[in-house]
């Protein structure tokens, strides 16, 4: 069972004594059937009997809850031990990945491995301890049986092992259906990160709002049909399960004293037991669904990390430590996106140039020209498709982008604010404090603890948010991709005439994408892209 060897792998906790504990519940549990009918059949004897016997259940009680509650609360150590492994685990190789496969793979389908699915394996544990718990008392009660009637135990065993058959028959389906709603639902839940994400769009625009809604109206009802059709699988499986134990009540009742020459008090103590084990048995098929969900779960997130592992270069084991930048040159690099259907793939190149230590980089060009993946190949998000690129008269080989990458410090235009200024370890509060009045955030935001206050900010606000912390980086290159386009006037003049100025007066190199002609005058060099080539 995938479950079990997660748990088993992936836990630190004492299994060992976990499933010891459990056992001698499990064994306490079904040592009540015994007791219990010992007594049953000694009603009417001493009272020294009796008092033994209930000696024996007070105990036999104690053990069973000191042992059941010691191996629920371990199993509970042991889920989240293993769970919190995972996603550590998981999250530390997804920083490793690449680009392509996160723009590929999907933010839904990475969120709900790492969030949704460890969390049902979570609440999977006390129930398998439990559900193996009963086992051993289905196991027990079955023993006693055999003791009291082999051909008694031989039906019962019959029953039992044919509703078993036919109930993990049938869950092979359950199993595949629920593959599917996972799908189903990291598709809904991109629709919802559309709504969050494109809200402006979608509130001024009400087809294209009509539209998203009914796709996710659609992506729902049939999530909902396959759950619908899992869950009545589980139904009838239950019931099915309900109908196997009084079918096999009756057969012990009607049947077995025709089969074999049984006394009245045999086949009452045989009722009497599988009374006994009905309740354990619901406990265990109950939780069925439960654990066929579970290993969906943990199929999910082992694929996940399956791949991530195959999308990632190996692990740097170093700090990576950046070059000394003196001159880079693309000679014929190209790079093309993967065909999707019958769509011709986008890409660029071949390109050709070269930017040296302390050059102001203009990129130019319309919508859908290049400009974004140019950037990502510039900084080493993507790795080309043929050419080469020559770092200081070197080419730039795989094992190389490790440290190539950290010669930068991007703003992307669809980069991302964080709070924190992470991989900063000692900032100057007081140039910080300088550098929000410079940009007139002074009024909106503040630094305090190693972070930003508020930056709940315009977008023009945002981007000179980020500039102040792109600066702070103090990296080598900075890459600017249309940093002006949401500034007003005076920022806008601002950022050409005095902050790359200033960048370039500290030796920095700038490549910034730009719409502004009116400013082409502040770069050394001004490249044009059309269709993914460059053009003179």
């Amino acid at each position: 069972m995938k479950l079990l060897d997660f748990f088993n792998q992936e836990s630190r906790a004492p299994k060992k004594q976990i499933i010891f504990t459990a056992l001698i519940s499990g064994l306490a549990n079904g040592y009540l059937l015994t007791i219990i009918n010992n007594a049953a059949e000694t009603v009417n004897k001493s009272e020294e009997v009796q008092t033994s016997n209930f000696l024996l259940f007070i105990i036999d009680l104690i053990l069973l809850i000191y042992t059941k509650q010691y191996s629920l609360k371990q199993a509970t150590v042991a889920a989240e031990d293993a769970i919190n492994r995972v996603r550590i685990r998981v999250t530390d190789k997804l920083r490793f990945t690449e680009l392509p496969y996160i723009e590929t793979a999907g933010h839904a389908k990475i969120f709900t491995s790492i969030t949704q699915d460890t969390s049902l394996i979570s609440e999977s544990a006390i129930i398998l301890i439990n559900a193996c718990q009963q086992m051993i008392v289905v196991c027990i009660c079955l023993l006693y049986i055999a003791w009291l009637s082999i051909p008694g135990f031989i039906v019962t065993a019959s029953v039992l092992s044919i509703s078993v058959l036919m109930y993990l028959y049938n869950s092979k389906h359950i199993g595949a259906q629920l593959h599917e709603v996972t799908n189903k639902e990291s598709e809904f839940f991109n629709g919802i990160k559309s709504i969050l994400v494109g809200f402006k769009e979608i509130k001024i625009n009400q087809n294209k709002n009509d539209d998203l809604f009914e796709h996710l109206e659609t992506v729902a009802k049939e999530a909902k049909d396959i759950k619908i059709a899992a869950g009545l699988h589980f139904v009838i499986e239950l019931m099915f399960a309900q109908t196997s134990f009084y079918i096999l009540c009756a057969a012990i009742i009607f049947i077995l004293p025709i089969l074999s020459a049984t006394q009245i008090d045999q086949v009452v103590g045989i009722t009497i037991a599988i009374l006994f084990l009905f309740g354990p048995l619901s406990m265990v098929v109950s939780a069925f669904p439960m654990f066929v969900r579970a290993n969906v779960a943990v199929e999910n997130i082992y694929q996940l990390e399956r791949e991530i592992d195959t999308a990632s270069k190996a692990k740097q084991l170093v700090m990576p430590q950046a070059p000394i930048f003196e001159r880079l040159e693309f000679d014929q690099v190209s790079f093309r996106y993967p065909q999707q259907g019958e769509n011709t793939a986008f890409g660029v190149g071949p390109l050709s140039f070269e930017i040296n230590k302390g050059d102001t980089l203009f990129i130019v060009g319309g919508n859908g020209s290049g400009k974004s993946t140019l950037l990502k190949l510039l900084v080493g998000l993507y790795y080309p498709l043929s050419g080469n690129i020559y770092l200081n008269d070197k080419l730039l080989e795989s094992d190389d982008y490790i440290h190539y990458r950290e010669l930068y410090s991007t703003i992307f235009t669809d980069f991302h604010l964080f709070d924190r200024l992470y991989g900063v370890d000692e900032v100057d509060e007081r140039r910080v404090d300088e550098l929000l009045r410079t940009m007139d955030l002074s009024k909106k935001t503040n630094f305090r603890r190693h972070g930003f206050t508020n930056t709940d900010l315009s977008t023009g606000q945002k981007k000179r948010l980020a500039y102040i912390a792109s600066v702070l980086e103090d990296k080598q290159i900075y890459i600017f991709d249309e940093w002006a386009a949401d500034q007003d006037p005076e920022f806008r003049q601002y950022f050409y005439e005095v902050l790359l100025k200033d960048l370039k007066a500290q030796g920095k190199t700038v490549i910034a994408v730009s719409h502004d002609d009116r400013y082409f005058f502040a770069a050394d060099k001004v490249i044009k892209i059309e269709y993914g080539r460059i053009v003179v």
